[in-house]
């Protein structure tokens, strides 16, 4: 009876452990920071007011997803590594990077350019690779390991590895979180010519990092409402 006991408290305390690394990691404390900042439209968004705008990513520049290859405006790579004996297996975070390019979105009727200088983003990871015994690394994944120091192979096999990608890609919905500003639209002025006089002349939101943290990007499901 004693055994019980003690195994099910070994059980609650590794659960415990668990429930506080996941509620209290890097991600869970951006969706929360994120569902804190009241939603609004982005043609309401006043000058210096941080906000929290959902649209609809525009066509425009490009970065190529490392794993998948995929034309995106934003990515994010994460790569772990099983170690460990057959007691105490865990999976270990080797690499989590992020990359992308200034994007615009659409609002309703507004258009917002997001700078992408300072970003936290927590992206739907449903680029899903692995490798380990008896199953090689594709040459992608060797050649991105391999540009930041890390290796797929062991001393004599495979390491296990699960490796996650998510990207951001044009006619996607994303919400962000981020300081806006008002600018005169370039590409309005520009089709506009000289008929717009300055007071009339279309205007863009910008939405930039805070100054007490970085603009926070995400297109997951639960994020979007």
């Amino acid at each position: 009876m004693i055994q019980l006991w003690l195994f099910l408290l070994m059980l609650l305390l590794v659960g415990g452990f668990a429930l506080f690394r996941w509620y209290f990691s890097a991600d869970q404390k951006a969706r929360r920071a994120m569902q804190a900042v009241p939603l609004l439209p982005a043609a309401r968004v006043r000058d210096g007011q941080t906000a929290r705008v959902i649209g609809e990513v525009l066509p425009g520049a490009s970065v190529t997803a490392p794993l998948s290859g995929r034309p995106c405006t934003y990515w994010r790579v994460t790569v772990e590594e099983q170690r460990g004996g057959s007691k105490n297996r865990r999976w270990v975070t080797i690499v989590d990077e992020h990359e992308g390019v200034d994007f615009l979105l659409r609002d309703g009727d507004t258009k917002a350019l997001v700078k992408t200088d300072f970003v936290q983003c927590v992206l739907e990871k449903d680029g899903k690779f692995s490798s380990g015994f008896l199953n090689d690394a594709t040459p992608e994944l060797d050649a991105f390991l391999r540009e930041r120091g890390q290796s797929s192979q062991g001393l004599v096999f495979n390491k296990n590895m699960r490796y996650r990608e998510g990207v951001v890609e044009p006619g996607e919905h994303v919400c962000v979180v981020g300081a806006g500003r008002w600018e005169r639209d370039p590409d309005e002025e520009a089709s506009a010519g000289t008929g717009y006089r300055d007071a009339s002349m279309p205007t863009r939101l910008v939405l930039v990092a805070p100054e007490d943290g970085p603009l926070l990007l995400s297109d997951e499901a639960s994020m979007l409402r």
